[in-house]
C-alpha cells in the first residue's frame, strides 16, 4: 500500500519547525539551497576610519577587502524500513504509521541537534580551514549547585541564575550584538528549572510577558531582555571547553551548556524533504520506505561574533 507522500513531506517539515523552533530564530537561507551544496556568507573587510573637522585634502582613499566563509548543506537519511505484508493484514494497529512516526521523529531530533553544533563549529571543507566557538565565548554560570546533568557527567555543578542572564546580556553588549527583541537563549532543561522555578511569583511575571504568538513560535518566557526558549539537549563541553558532538558519550567532567544568540548571528538553510517508498517488493514481500531531509548552517560571522554559550560551573 503507497503512502501519501505530500502528507508525509510537509508533516516532517511542521514538525521539524514546530518542535525545534528555534531554528527560525536565525538569519533564513532557504534560497542558497537550489542548484547548490555550498553556502558562502560574505564577510565585511570593515569600515573606514570617520573625521571630525578633517584638514588634510585630498583624504586617503581606501579599498575594502573583503573575504567569506563557508558551509555545507547536510542530508540527512533514515535507513530504509520495510513493512512485511503480513503485518499489514495480521496486526490490530497500523504498524505503517507506528514505524514512519518513530522514524521522523528521530530525523527531526537530529537534524537539530546537528543544526546546533553547526552553529558552533565548522569543519574542513577545500582551503577553508576548520574553526569553532572560540574560548572567550564559553561562559559559566555561578548559580545554585545542582546534579551534573551533562551524558556521563557525575557530581554536582554551579547552575544558572538570573544573574548568569543579565552577565550574558552584558557580554553581549560588550561585544555590540545586543539587538533588543532580537536576543534568544536556549536552555537546558536544568537550566531552565534551576533558574525559573515553577513556584517562584517572579517566574509567573516573565512568562506574562509574552504574547500568545510567541509561545506559539516556542517562547517560554522572557528575562533580561531574552526570549527564552528551551529543548531537551542543547550543547556539552568537555572540561577544557571543546564541544562535544551530538550524542557523544562524554566524560564524568563534561558541563551541560545553554545557548545565547543573536537572530541574525546564525544562519539556517532548509532543502525540504523527499520521502521515498517501493511498494510491493517482491524480495523483501513487503513495502519500503525511506526519508530524506537537506538542511544546514553556521555562525555568520567568521570569528563567532553574536553567539554564546553558558556552561555550568564547577563545585568546589
Amino acid at each position: 500500500m503507497a503512502i501519501q507522500k505530500e502528507i508525509w513531506q510537509n508533516h516532517i517539515e511542521q514538525e521539524i519547525f514546530k518542535d525545534n523552533s528555534f531554528l527560525r530564530m536565525s538569519h533564513n537561507a532557504d534560497a542558497n539551497v537550489i542548484g547548490s551544496r555550498a553556502v558562502h556568507i560574505p564577510q565585511s573587510g570593515g569600515s573606514g576610519n570617520v573625521v571630525k573637522n578633517r584638514s588634510s585634502l585630498p583624504a586617503t582613499v581606501r579599498k575594502r577587502t573583503d573575504t567569506d566563509i563557508i558551509y555545507l548543506l547536510d542530508e540527512y537519511t533514515t535507513d530504509p524500513v520495510v513493512i512485511p505484508h503480513a503485518d499489514t493484514q495480521e496486526l490490530s494497529y497500523d504498524k505503517r504509521n507506528s514505524v514512519l512516526s518513530e522514524d521522523r521523529d528521530k530525523l527531526v531530533e537530529t537534524v537539530a541537534e546537528e543544526t546546533i553544533q553547526n552553529w558552533l563549529k565548522s569543519p574542513v571543507y577545500g582551503a577553508y580551514g576548520a574553526t569553532s566557538l572560540p574560548a572567550g565565548n564559553l561562559l559559566t554560570a555561578t548559580g545554585s549547585e545542582v546534579q551534573a546533568s551533562a551524558p556521563s557527567a557525575t557530581g554536582t555543578r554551579k547552575g544558572m541564575s538570573l544573574t548568569d542572564l543579565q552577565r550574558m546580556q552584558t557580554y553581549f553588549r560588550t561585544k555590540k550584538r545586543w539587538y533588543n527583541g532580537q536576543m534568544y537563549a536556549l536552555l537546558t532543561p536544568t537550566d531552565l528549572a534551576t533558574c525559573f522555578p515553577a513556584d517562584s511569583v517572579v517566574t509567573a511575571t516573565y512568562m506574562q510577558n509574552v504574547t500568545e504568538e510567541e509561545r506559539r513560535m516556542g517562547v517560554i518566557l522572557k528575562a533580561q531582555g531574552w526570549n527564552i526558549m528551551s529543548r531537551s539537549t542543547v550543547a556539552s563541553v568537555t572540561a577544557a571547553g571543546a564541544l562535544n558532538a551530538p550524542g557523544a558519550v562524554g566524560a564524568a567532567t563534561d558541563d551541560e551548556a545553554s545557548l545565547f544568540w543573536y537572530k541574525d548571528a546564525v544562519e539556517y538553510a532548509f532543502g525540504g524533504v523527499v520521502a521515498f517508498e517501493q511498494p510491493g517488493a517482491p524480495e523483501y514481500y513487503g513495502d519500503l520506505y525511506s526519508f530524506l531531509v537537506r538542511s544546514g548552517g553556521r555562525a555568520r560571522r567568521a570569528d563567532y561574533a553574536g553567539i554564546a554559550l553558558l556552561r555550568q560551573g564547577k563545585t568546589a
